[in-house]
């Protein structure tokens, strides 16, 4: 474990710091040009399955699955028959038997693009090849549409609930903090998302301790957090600049790597040359440059924020002629640049190799909370009363500490990445990829128990924090082009975690320092086959493989556990096989069944326990879908999954957040019993030749049995008095059910979604007789002392994205509008008799009110070289907290972020 080693100064100019970037990641390129590789060129099988019929359908289906763009005369498949083709082969392959008998060949003109030729005109060639003569292409069908064969399409079709980000999409919602590109997803928020600059992806009310894994190039790299009294975080790191696309997969999942994803899963994928290079080029270079306003480098440790001199004033009293610091308050100009990004990757590919390497910097300093929404602390002034002309000063009972428009203390990071990657192609269709990243930031961090009311709650900065991860990847596939048996894929990782939380309290003006320092390392793996059957009777596909992963967490190298408290030591593995079947009796029937067995162990040798302890269980998770496709382009499916997650490693080992140790009270997996079902409905060409309609609903059902979180468990003193301390739990069950719907519309011109997430109903239970009985034993808003508390979702969330294309669509401009409904409860939603929100030691519950905003967002690409980009987020610059917060600190202010994208 290696020791961090981020060493930029706490603060700096932003605006000095990007033109240094930009300049040093010039000169870099420039000196770079002059290099050189081979060319390269690649044809990959792809699965198909178009069954016999008309020409012009099996050309169109084959548009689709390949997602080459045919082009021919109607006149040439007037009346014509095709036998179809089935199985895993070459486009050209598959094209040549669609043509079989029909008189007609083909010319690729690129390796996106192909002319039909009639008779003998010419024989099929390849990308080589000179273009058909251009008469033929007078009065032509293309075959442009890619239905199904797009990611984008992922979320419109298939026996799940399913959400894809392209590298545009998350430059155009990366906002201020990064976890702001996932907004807008129905059923998915990122939690804690404004403290340290991490993921903690939420999905149908299920968040942190693998529930929701996130996967970066199959790496999993998650860390948790303690938060004082106020929980615990999960936490995942990535800069956006590398991210290449996102894929969401709701709900139980049958992949390889989703053992123990019983709410879901995340899988990033980083950029790779195609992200890089011109078309047609072999060698590229991209310069990525961007500026952001509504910031400023954070002050020394120490410095308050929020009111100050609120109380009661007597007539003899001297009258404050103010009630807080007015430099918290001077907010830097709408439009001056205050913070931002600078990175470069470079990239080369020849016939065998493919080679990327990329550099970033991020430099944001403490955002502004808005201005608007009547929400903040103010003074209010009441009196003055009686004989004494009493004059009261309170703060307005705000949602937060901070006043508006007021620089958020701790919100500032300061962040360095590498990425480097490289792809090796073999014969017969093998591909291995390797691949190295590192993530070294210093940032702004909040104790969640900071701000608690029974502490002194009024804003303070802190020291800043530091993050360093390692992380090491390697890919393998083989697909031979002659076998439908054989596609194999391995993905293997190694992660290396040095977390360093540096909190202070401040106790009258002198700040007492804490640090919950934490070193991890995780390595894995898993490997798969599938195989394809195609016959009379049924299409069937079987995929079969395991999966394995060990975390060991301790202290970073060269701290003494003697001078270090606080901190988790121990390990933690996991197995597990697996087997899917998928079977399609008929082209519009689709049966799938998962069956995974698990098993784990944990060992946990805290130096607080009196020997080592050792905790192993196992389980079987089975998985059934089925799914009809009665229409062209329409999908009903039905879903059920019984996902067994076994604890975490922090569940598992002794440390902050529970005072009972494992040793004595352990806890079981836990099971999702989870149901859906829903409609796809996609299909091109529906108003307008080119126009794509999309849509998508669901209903959604999360049982988990033996839900496993923290609360206020039975235990008795050595004399045998009975009392409540804070241990790990199951509790009877946990309920998350809801809908979700979606429609997207895009005619080329203009463009459009909608998506909606509603919960019906959820409920937290715990088991009888294990809990304070003065607490409730259910409750939807969870229970007393529980994690729960912090994860409980938004009862409506509701996104409209709305824009348009102008100059030959170089020119995109469009509004987005985000509406996050109330906490599905007030606090526990129970009657309580512990005093829960305010008590002492315990949870307090997450808290905010319902918030609209507005995002406008514009981006030109001036010729294939150049693109700018320039967004405004929350336009009227409102005062809000955003959902599932784990601190009361409101989210950022107006905000405008600029860029430009170079490639040569």
């Amino acid at each position: 474990m290696k020791s961090v080693k981020c060493k930029r100064a706490e603060s700096r100019n932003g605006k000095k710091w990007l033109m240094a970037a930009l300049f040093r990641t010039s000169a870099i390129s420039l000196a770079l040009m002059s290099m050189q590789q081979g060319a390269f060129a690649q044809t990959s099988p792809v699965s198909f399955n178009i069954p016999a019929g008309s020409l012009s359908g099996a050309i169109a289906e084959f548009g689709r699955q390949s997602g080459v763009q045919v082009s021919y005369p109607p006149e040439f498949a007037a009346g014509k028959q095709s036998a179809g083709v089935k199985g895993a082969v070459s486009s050209e392959a598959a094209l040549g038997r669609i043509l079989q008998g029909s008189g007609l060949s083909y010319q690729f003109v690129n390796s996106d693009s192909v002319t039909l030729v009639n008779g003998g005109a010419a024989a099929n060639t390849s990308a080589s090849a000179s273009a058909a003569d251009d008469s033929l292409l007078l009065g032509t069908i293309t075959v442009t549409s890619r239905a199904g064969s797009d990611p984008a399409d992922a979320p419109w079709q298939g026996a799940s609930s399913r959400a894809h980000l392209s590298a545009e999409q998350v430059e155009r919602f990366s906002g201020t903090s990064v976890g702001d590109f996932l907004s807008g997803i129905p059923g998915v928020l990122n939690g804690d998302g404004r403290n340290s600059g991490a993921v903690d992806v939420n999905i149908r009310g299920l968040q942190g301790q693998g529930r929701v894994p996130v996967l970066v190039d199959g790496a999993s790299q998650e860390t948790t957090v303690y938060q004082g009294y106020n929980g615990s975080t999960a936490r995942t790191y990535i800069d956006p600049d590398f991210i290449g696309s996102v894929d969401i997969e709701k709900g139980a999942s049958m992949g390889a790597d989703s053992t123990g994803a019983v709410g879901g899963i995340v899988r990033m994928n980083t950029i790779g040359v195609k992200d890089i290079l011109l078309p047609g080029h072999d060698f590229g270079v991209r310069l990525k440059g961007n500026f952001n306003t509504n910031s400023r480098s954070a002050p020394s440790p120490g410095t308050t924020g929020g009111l100050t001199n609120l109380g009661t004033y007597y007539s003899w009293d001297e009258f404050p002629s103010g009630f807080g610091d007015s430099s918290g308050t001077n907010r830097p100009s709408a439009l001056k640049p205050t913070g931002g990004s600078g990175s470069i990757a470079i990239a080369g590919t020849t016939d065998a190799v493919d080679v990327l390497a990329a550099y970033a910097q991020r430099y944001n300093g403490n955002y502004f909370a808005g201005k608007r929404g009547g929400d903040d602390a103010h003074a209010v002034i009441s009196g003055p009363t009686g004989p004494f002309g009493e004059v009261n000063v309170t703060d307005g009972n705000p949602l937060t500490a901070y006043r508006a428009g007021e620089e958020v203390l701790n919100t500032s990071r300061d962040t360095e990445s590498w990425l480097l990657k490289g792809t090796f192609r073999f014969q017969d269709n093998q591909k291995f990829e390797l691949g190295y990243s590192r993530y070294m930031t210093r940032y702004g961090n909040i104790l969640g128990s900071q701000l608690m009311s029974y502490f002194n709650s009024q804003p303070y900065q802190g020291l800043l924090s530091t993050i360093d991860l390692a992380t090491w990847t390697g890919r393998y596939s083989w697909k031979p082009e002659d076998s439908n048996l054989i596609d194999i894929k391995v993905d293997t990782f190694y992660s290396d975690v040095d977390n360093r939380v540096n909190s202070v309290f401040n106790s009258s003006g002198t700040l007492y320092p804490q640090y919950f320092w934490l070193a991890s390392n995780r390595w894995g793996g898993n490997a798969s086959n599938t195989s394809r059957f195609y016959s009379d009777i049924a299409d069937v596909t079987w995929q079969y493989g395991g999966s394995f992963t060990r975390e060991n967490v301790g202290l970073p190298d060269g701290v003494d556990e003697a001078t270090m408290s606080g901190s988790r030591f121990g390990w933690r593995k996991e197995y597990s096989g697996f087997s899917t079947l998928e079977v399609k009796p008929l082209d519009w029937v689709t049966l799938s069944g998962n069956l995974r067995y698990s098993t784990f162990e944990s060992f946990d040798r805290s130096p607080t326990l009196e020997s080592p302890f050792t905790r192993k269980d196992h389980g079987w998770s089975p998985i059934f879908s089925l799914m009809v496709e009665p229409l062209d382009g329409f999908q009903a499916y039905g879903k059920y999954g019984s996902v067994l997650r076994s604890p975490s490693i922090f569940e598992s080992i002794t440390g902050p957040s529970f005072s009972v140790p494992t040793a004595d009270n352990p806890v079981a997996p836990e099971r999702n019993k989870s149901l859906e079902f829903g409609v796809n409905y996609l299909m091109d060409g529906v108003f307008l030749p080119d126009d794509k309609l999309r849509f998508h609903g669901a209903w959604f059902s999360n049982h988990i049995d033996n839900y496993i979180t923290r609360g206020n468990i039975k235990r008795y003193t050595a004399s045998g008095r009975e009392n409540y301390q804070l241990g790990r739990m199951n509790l009877d069950y946990a309920e998350m059910r809801g809908i979700e719907l979606s429609a997207q519309y895009d005619s080329g011109r203009v463009f459009g979604s909608v998506a909606w997430n509603h919960y019906t109903d959820i409920m937290f239970c715990a088991k009888d007789g294990v809990i304070h009985p003065a607490a409730s034993r259910c409750a939807p808003g969870g229970l007393y002392n529980s994690f729960a508390q912090q994860q409980v979702p938004p009862k409506d969330t509701v996104t409209v994205n709305l824009g348009s294309r102008f100059l030959d669509s170089d020119l995109t401009v469009g509004t987005r509008i985000s509406y996050i409904g109330s906490r599905f409860v007030e606090g526990l939603g129970a009657d309580e008799g512990l005093g829960q929100v305010s008590g002492m030691y315990s949870i307090a519950p997450s808290d905010w009110k319902p918030y609209t905003l507005v995002d406008l967002y514009a981006s030109y690409k001036l010729n294939q070289n150049a693109t700018f980009d320039l967004s405004v987020d929350n336009l009227t610059d409102r005062y809000y907290v955003d959902a599932l917060n784990t601190i009361p600190i409101p989210a950022p202010g107006r905000t405008v972020r600029g860029g430009v994208t170079l490639k040569f």
